[in-house]
């Protein structure tokens, strides 16, 4: 009897030092803390010359997005006093569109102090989701004179002074694999430019997996017994215990890659999909639209159809496709506005048509063969469809047209 209590309790023992060799962490809490400098066009926030405020403007905007709350917060100072201004949000520096997140009027001594939450407007999801966007105080009364910008979460070479982030999210799990367990994905940056990426899996399946990023590996982890396993990636070099021991459940490694906004995809490493996502967090009532397309038919030179197709996703991201019917098979070249942006394949369907089609996405889902979407299109931009290898300055496209 003795025997079997003290197996029992070395199989006890056993089983709760496999579960803490890991903390346990619940799902995460999807969030986005971010804070920016806004500074004019030389990046000394010296205002940009048009008399506007009156001397120096400073000012920095910070984002507090948890579950239901899109809550922005602006803070300025050294604007013109008593007069309106917005906050815009636009897609790059020279865009000429932008959606207005704000409207403030300064005080008498020229400063601003705004608490936004984007969710509490007239429509049931935010104006825009601002993380990857330039944001630009502007005049009101004149939207082109613009003051003071800078980049939310946008690529790492503009990051400007003072950027904090903590991005926060648990990765889909596969519909196909339905594994159980959970993964989160955590993304911190300082304002001394030290970042660090947390890979976080709790009780997932046995096995040998892969982390990539971006389609890139990134990782390999095997999860203890309990199923937890972590990859921890940092820009500080990375300092060593003197154990020597390599720990396949808890991996450190060097950041040398920014993964804001990049697809993660976790994989068994015989290709098997288990969890992915992008890392980014899903905020209620701003990453979650009401999907819509808007088609435009592109016109034959001579035979063939097609369409082209603006489309918000569910995530509010928009995405653009292309589809060709009717056309001899073969390669073909698409431009946008005249610039080559891909070349893909028309083939039989099975059915005896010939169709083709491509697709680009803000950020690519790995496995789904979509092309990333960083190039500009809209409304009113030129398509142009032609056969591999054409000039499209001498030679007919086989479809063209321009999107509504």
């Amino acid at each position: 009897m003795l025997r079997l209590v003290l197996r029992f309790r070395a199989e006890i023992l056993i089983l709760a030092l496999a579960l803490i060799t890991l903390p346990f962490t619940a799902g995460a809490k999807e969030e986005s803390k971010i804070q920016i400098r806004l500074t004019d066009a030389s990046g000394n926030g010296n205002g940009n010359g048009n008399g506007l405020g009156g001397g120096a403007v400073r000012a920095d905007v910070h984002t507090l997005l948890q579950g239901t709350k899109v809550v922005l917060k602006l803070r300025a100072r050294g604007l013109d006093a008593d007069t309106e201004y917005v906050l815009l949000c636009k897609d790059d520096e020279a865009a000429t569109d932008a959606a207005e997140l704000t409207r403030f009027t300064s005080q008498s001594n020229g400063s601003a102090n705004v608490t936004q939450n984007l969710s509490k407007t007239d429509d049931p999801e935010a104006p825009a989701d601002p993380r990857g966007k330039f944001l630009v105080i502007a005049d009101a009364a004149d939207q082109s004179i613009e003051i003071v910008g800078g980049w939310l979460y946008g690529e790492p070479q503009n990051d400007g002074r003072m950027t904090k982030i903590k991005e926060v999210t648990d990765l889909a799990a596969d519909a196909d694999a339905s594994p159980s367990g959970s993964i989160a994905a955590r993304y911190d940056m300082r304002p001394n430019g030290h970042g660090k990426l947390s890979i976080s899996m709790r009780r997932v399946p046995t096995g040998d997996y892969e982390v990539l990023v971006d389609g890139v590996l990134a990782a390999t982890l095997t999860p203890n017994p309990a199923g937890n396993a972590k990859a921890d990636f940092q820009t500080k070099p990375i300092r060593g215990n003197g154990s020597g021991k390599i720990k396949p459940h808890h991996k450190k490694q060097q950041l040398g890659f920014d993964p804001r906004r990049k697809e993660i995809l976790v994989q068994l490493t015989d290709g098997t999909r288990m969890f992915y996502g992008p890392m980014l967090a899903q905020i209620d009532g701003l990453n979650a639209c009401s999907p819509s397309s808007s088609d435009t038919p592109l016109t034959p030179s001579t035979t063939g159809s097609g369409v082209a197709a603006l489309e918000i996703e569910q995530n509010c991201e928009t995405a653009f496709d292309v589809e060709i019917a009717d056309v001899a098979a073969g390669s073909y070249d698409l431009y946008v506005n005249d610039v080559f942006v891909a070349t893909f394949d028309a083939a039989d369907d099975g059915s005896g048509t010939v169709t083709g089609f491509v697709r680009f996405d803000p950020t690519p889902d790995a496995g789904e063969d979509e092309w990333p979407l960083d190039f500009p299109v809209g409304s009113g931009s030129r398509i142009d469809v032609l056969n591999a290898g054409d000039d499209l300055a001498v030679d007919l496209p086989v479809l063209f047209g321009e999107l509504l």
